[in-house]
């Protein structure tokens, strides 16, 4: 009925693969937004407009992250990331200055070891 290849797929499970359309990424610096697609990390992608990372809008929120230092290896990552020097490395670990935090979220996307909420 069908010929090889015609009207009944390739033969493998689709499910969780492909470039589906999940949200949206944008740039808490130019306000650039592009469609999420799964597979690609939004801070992997980086904002045409002015070269920064990008984040996951539904992570932009209004809450301050917070770390986790029994998990927080001290990489540095997170504060080499933040735009407004937040993120300090004390003692082998990270410490966020909340008062100074423009909540971006930026640091979460960043850590290797998810220690940062």
């Amino acid at each position: 009925m069908y010929g090889r290849g015609m009207g009944r797929g390739n033969g493998r499970n689709r499910r969780n693969q492909g470039l589906g359309i999940q949200g949206t990424c944008y740039c808490s610096n130019c306000g650039y937004e592009t469609s999420h697609q799964r597979g690609i990390p939004c801070y992997e992608m980086k904002c045409p407009s002015c070269g920064n990372p990008l984040t996951r809008k539904e992570l932009n929120t209004t809450m301050k992250p917070t770390i986790n230092q029994n998990t927080c290896i001290g990489c540095g990552k997170c504060q080499n990331v933040c735009p407004v020097d937040a993120i300090t490395i004390e003692n082998g670990k990270a410490n966020i200055d909340i008062a100074a935090c423009a909540g971006c979220r930026r640091c979460v996307n960043v850590c290797p070891v998810n220690a940062i909420d």
